[in-house]
């Protein structure tokens, strides 16, 4: 296991031994303290016995304590082996000859990594849970209104009795098309065709609306402008045939339950609270 303090005096500086670690971290705050950088009655609060393993450099503010998350971490993850840590490529490089900023942003991004990792564990299991509780309501719903368990899910809304906060679920569908789509887009083009001599404008709108539908972005076809075609009210035998082929290329490849809570605010609309780190 490998040992290392910084100060403003030395800089970086590893060790052999824990013990001369110690020292020097105990030497480098109390130089600090001393000098008034650092506060003492917070300074009091360390155990010098832990300054070894838990000491950490933030820059000119001295030494803090690592957190258990990052103890743990470096326990499984070891940083260093025989004074060298690996890089990029999976080389080890002697730590004497890396760059004190690298080493101050291997420090920074680790402290972060291991406590946003913890959080999104959180998070997922804070998300099964969630739905173990609106599993067991629904339960008691079908029991109360003898229903039988089962069949189809879709989107539910749960209130507080206040109606603060709201509780949406919401099934989330990733859908791609099977081969008759070309059969669909076939029969749309016809349609347009059967429409142009009765109503020229109308088939020339829904010419652009279907060609814009259909083109590739990126070599992936547009689902959503695909599925929009469905929502018009055309009086046309061929457009409505065409929508039922649409309707059997449906492939849904896959299903995810999103949770969502809102809270209502002094106007009555509900926002939405967020857990995503980027939103907050």
């Amino acid at each position: 296991m490998n040992y290392f303090s910084h100060s403003l005096n030395t800089g970086m500086q590893y060790h052999a031994t824990g013990a001369e670690a110690k020292a020097a971290a105990e030497k480098a705050i109390r130089t600090f303290v001393h000098n008034g950088i650092t506060e003492a009655d917070i300074m009091n609060t360390i155990t010098w016995g832990e300054v070894t393993e838990r000491a950490v450099s933030t820059g000119e503010a001295g030494y803090a304590l690592k957190n258990q998350l990052r103890l743990t971490y470096e326990t499984e993850h070891p940083q260093m082996v025989d004074g060298r840590m690996l890089d990029g490529n999976d080389s080890l490089v002697l730590v004497r000859n890396i760059h004190e900023t690298d080493l101050l942003y291997h420090d920074l991004v680790l402290g972060i990594t291991v406590i946003w990792k913890s959080l999104s564990g959180k998070i997922q299991r804070f998300k099964q849970y969630n739905f173990q509780d609106i599993t067991a309501v629904m339960g008691l719903l079908f029991e109360k209104y003898g229903v039988e368990r089962g069949g189809r899910q879709g989107n539910m809304q749960f209130f507080t009795f206040d109606r603060r906060f709201k509780l949406s679920i919401a099934i989330q569908k990733k859908i791609d098309f099977g081969p008759e789509l070309q059969a669909a887009q076939a029969k749309l083009q016809e349609a347009v065709e059967e429409m142009a001599p009765v109503d020229t404008e109308n088939a020339s709108d829904l010419k652009t609306i279907v060609t814009g539908a259909f083109t590739l972005v990126d070599g992936k076809l547009r689902v959503s402008e695909i599925l929009r075609l469905r929502s018009y009210n055309i009086s046309n035998t061929t457009w409505n045939e065409a929508m039922l082929i649409i309707d059997a290329a449906i492939i849904v490849i896959s299903s995810k339950k999103q949770i969502r809570l809102y809270e209502r605010d002094e106007q009555g609309e509900y926002i939405a609270i967020p857990l995503d780190i980027a939103a907050l």
